[in-house]
Order: C-alpha cells, then sequence, then structure tokens
C-alpha cells in the first residue's frame, strides 16, 4: 500500500511540473525585433494581449495567468484601430 501511494505522488508531481512547464515559452518564440518602434519583444506578455485604444481605462478585461511571447506595446502605448502602438493620449485624434 506505501509503494503504491509513493508511485501515485510521484506520478501526479510529474504531471503538475509537466503542466507548468507548458506554460514557460522557448526562448526561439521571442522575435528578435519588432517592426513597430513603439513594440518590443517580450519572452512572457499578457496573454489577452495590449491594451487598446477602445480599452486603455477598463479593468474589466479577463487575462489568465499564463503569458506568450511576442511584440507587444511599450509602457504608455496601447493599439489603434490598425493595430499600431501609439501614445494612449493620441487615442481618438485623427
Amino acid at each position: 500500500m506505501g509503494l503504491r501511494l509513493v508511485s501515485v505522488f510521484l506520478l501526479l508531481s510529474a504531471l503538475i511540473a509537466l503542466s507548468v512547464c507548458q506554460n514557460d515559452p522557448l526562448p526561439g518564440d521571442v522575435p528578435a525585433f519588432c517592426s513597430n518602434p513603439n513594440e518590443e519583444p517580450q519572452d512572457c506578455g499578457p496573454s489577452c494581449g495590449d491594451r487598446r485604444c477602445t480599452n486603455q481605462f477598463k479593468n474589466d478585461i479577463k487575462c489568465t495567468k499564463e503569458c506568450k511571447p511576442g511584440c507587444f506595446c511599450k509602457g504608455g502605448y496601447v493599439r489603434n484601430s490598425r493595430n499600431v502602438c501609439i501614445p494612449s493620449y493620441m487615442c481618438g485624434s485623427g
């Protein structure tokens, strides 16, 4: 009985470790550079993406704790309707 309990514990531990490791992006997934000068490559950006002009002040965006690699807007920038990172104060102008 004791050996079976230890085996089950080790199996569960391995499964938990494997599921945690799956959320870690691989180093090769991070872009070397981003096409927009107001973006920066991140290995662990928000899973729900960047803030946009349409939701920059809302706190009701639901993001998971998971992260994803990619190009994300720098601090103080949000994405406009053309998916370009612009300073947040420029939302609604032009």
